[in-house]
This record gives C-alpha cells, structure tokens and sequence, in this order.
C-alpha cells in the first residue's frame, strides 16, 4: 500500500465464526484521528499467528455476539511511523518516518493506530517479513521461561519442551541455551526432528511418534524431569505427567492439539499445571522487565535469523489459502500478509 493515497485495507469480522467465513477484506478512506500518546503506522506486514484465528472463531469466549462496526483482527505488524500525536514519540528515540514494529490490536490494516510505548525500532538489517515475526513469540518465550523459572525452588538444568519445532519453542530453546540450561525438546515427525537440529541445533530432540520416546526422555534427562513448558495440551499432556518428577510442574501456554487435556496423573502424582498468557505479561513484568523483552526481540533476530526463516508471504486475495497455511501439515515458518 503506497503511503501516496488515502485508502485503507483492512481485514475486518462483522461477526464471530470459522475465519475463512468471517474474514473479509475492505477498502476504505477514512483516517481515523489520534489520540494522546497514539502513532500512526503505515503497515507493510502482519504476521497471522494462530491465536489470531482463535480470536476470531471467539474459541475462548463466552460470547460470539455479532460485531456491528466491525473488528480488525491482528496483533503484530511492521512498518513506517506515519503521523503522532503531540509529545507521543517524545524520549522514544522513533521519530515520523522510523521504521518499526509493534504488538498491538488491529494490525491487519494498511494503516494502523496504536500506542507510541507499543512500537519498538527496527534496525536496517531487519526486513520487514522477519520484524512483523519478532515481537509476540519473543516475549511469550521470555514471559513463559520466567513464569516456569519462578515456579520453582531451584533453576533446573534440564527442561523439556513439547511442540519445539513452534516458532515460540525454538525462542525458548534459544533462550534456554542462553541461560546454560539443556533443553530435550519433543516434536512430532522425523521430518520435524531433522529439521529443528538443521535449524537450532542443542540439547536433545526426541520425535514422540517414535516407539519408546518416552523412554528416550527420561535417559536425556537422567531420570530428573522436574518441569514441561508446554505448547500442544491435549492427550499429550497425560504422556509428560507419566515423565515429571513427583510434584513437578508443567507450565501451559498454549493449545495447538486443539483437544482436551489429561490430567487423570495430576492429582496421584501432585503434580502443578501453571497457565502462561501473553495477556497477562504487561501486569506481569516489571516496566525493566517490559523494555528488555523489546530490546531481546530485536537482538535476537539479528543474532540468530535461522529462526524466522522458512517464512510464507501472502496477498491479501489470498487471505484463505493464508489461514490454510497456518495449519498446513509440515508448517516450518511463520504466515505473513503484504499491505
């Protein structure tokens, strides 16, 4: 979309529901104004993650009431700094016409307003199909490794992740072999396992169609599996309850196997399920805390960029075959949409 024209394209839902019925793509002229402390950012990439499409399903959600005005769907974006409000960019080092990215909502829109402290700068040496990826899945890895670690009375030096091969498990693989610990990390294919050793070698990978897996991850861990960080639930998490230690901890955040989870083990082995949501990060971090997930998703990118690789991009005509891909058997990278 060139900055040149006043024309808006946005993805909008008018209602809740299954996305490739819901989600339409509208042109529009208005330019709604700013706020105190509000930016406007001319978009040029969003990244699709799935608890985007589980928004718009209201999977989550006792209400799927109709939407009148409509909602944009989106949470991630990269792009120009447009236009601000008054003193919005002050001590922010951005100025009009900085390139960023930024976590907020409605950002599947040519032009999106959000607040100047949701933007953080974009380097140079940072295209834009990896800066819309870098924001979201850095802090959740960081939010979830922090919540798990304090859970605990002591650091482990082994942890185990499932769903490694996820766009979040390789950052909190990269961000646990930053830490000194040894991740043993579970995936479901040996194409998977082939692949994340290709792409983020360390630790053990353990594919869990493999017969004896199980077996292979006591072994990797010596027999001390004290916490799962755990990204899949369903029947899994009943596997990864017969593998912890008597009152170990499996710490949640996320539900890609989209089934129900066992917990028939948690009770006999007095086991903890502790829940992690990026909803909950801006309360649950200190404003250091806040600033150096920022500052990590950036140094991360330009330190490891193997892990944003393997990306799709997608025109907004194509916008179903994009959410197809979301969930395309093999997905290796991240689902990108071009304004």
């Amino acid at each position: 979309m060139s900055g040149s024209t006043n024309l808006l394209r946005r993805i909008v839902q008018y209602r809740f529901g299954d996305p490739r019925a819901v989600l339409q793509v509208e042109d529009d002229i208005s330019e709604p104004p700013l706020s105190d402390g509000e930016v406007r950012v001319r978009v040029t990439r969003s990244i699709i993650h799935p608890g985007d499409l589980q928004l718009v399903e209201a999977r989550y959600s006792q209400s799927a009431s109709p939407i009148p005005f409509g909602r944009v769907p989106g949470l991630e974006a990269a792009g120009v700094v447009e236009d601000a409000a008054p003193h919005a960019l002050d001590g922010t080092g951005i100025t009009v016409g900085s390139r960023v990215a930024f976590f907020a909502p409605g950002a599947w829109q040519s032009r999106a307003v959000v607040p100047a402290g949701s933007l953080v700068a974009v380097p140079d040496d940072l295209p834009d199909s990896v800066a819309t990826q870098i924001l979201i899945n850095t802090i959740t890895a960081r939010h979830v490794l922090r919540a798990g670690q304090r859970a605990l009375s002591a650091t482990p030096r082994r942890i185990v992740q499932t769903g490694a091969a996820s766009a979040v498990g390789k950052l909190i693989t990269a961000f646990a072999l930053k830490d000194g610990l040894a991740p043993i990390r579970l995936v479901r294919s040996p194409e998977s396992a082939r692949h994340l050793a290709a792409v983020l070698p360390g630790g053990d990978i353990v594919d869990t169609s493999s017969g004896g897996w199980q077996d292979a991850v006591r072994k990797a861990a010596g027999g001390d599996i004290p916490v799962v960080f755990d990204g899949l639930g369903g029947s899994l998490i009943g596997d990864i309850a017969a593998l912890l230690n008597m009152g170990g901890t499996v710490v949640s955040y996320g539900a890609l196997a989209g089934r129900m989870a066992d917990l028939n083990l948690f009770v006999p082995r007095a086991l903890t399920l502790r829940s992690v949501t990026l909803g909950t990060w801006r309360n649950d971090t200190t404003p250091e805390e806040h600033g150096e997930d920022m500052a990590e998703a950036i140094r991360i990118a330009r330190a490891v960029p193997r892990i944003y690789a393997g990306y799709r991009e997608f025109d907004l005509a194509d916008l179903d075959t994009a959410i197809d891909a979301v969930s395309a058997p093999g997905k290796t990278g991240n689902v990108i949409l071009k304004f």
